[in-house]
């Protein structure tokens, strides 16, 4: 009996140990049943935008984030200014990078999100059915970071 017990006690403190292991992302999770493309894919809003740590959301702009398990994505930022609506579409496929520490848009058009066509890489930083967030690291060491929450 007391040697089931420490069989029992010792798969207990392993099991606890690797659920509680250290995130691959600096904000976790540390644990998920699902795949990362299932939490990566679905329709998110933008909820914070930071530059260098600073708010960089104007008063009446709004982002949707639309990201396909079949590696297309559709990003949409919407403005209000002064009566007038704007709006700016990008569109493209994704990707993870080789150690999928990153994500990689490859996109057509331009929005304040997707600036330029081409290869957009993030750093994930949390990647978690509820919330993700991305960050990238500029040309003049500015730091860009981007929270999306999932859009009802």
């Amino acid at each position: 009996m007391k040697k089931l017990f420490f069989i029992a006690m010792g798969a207990l403190f392993i099991g606890a140990g690797t659920l509680s292991s250290c995130s691959k992302y600096t904000e976790g999770p540390s644990f998920a049943l699902s795949s990362k493309t299932s939490r990566l894919a679905g329709t998110w809003k933008l909820s914070a935008k930071t530059l260098n740590g600073v708010n960089a959301v104007e008063n009446g702009y709004s982002e949707t984030l639309i990201i396909g398990k079949d590696g297309s994505f559709q990003d949409t930022a919407k403005i209000s200014y002064m009566g007038f609506n704007y709006t700016g579409s990008v569109s493209g496929t994704w990707s993870f990078s080789d150690d999928k520490m990153q994500v990689v848009f490859n996109s057509q058009g331009t929005n304040t999100s997707f600036t330029i066509n081409g290869n957009n890489t993030w750093n994930i930083v949390k990647l978690a059915k509820d919330e993700i967030k991305f960050e990238r690291i500029g040309s003049n060491n500015s730091v860009t970071a981007m929270t999306y929450v999932p859009k009802n």
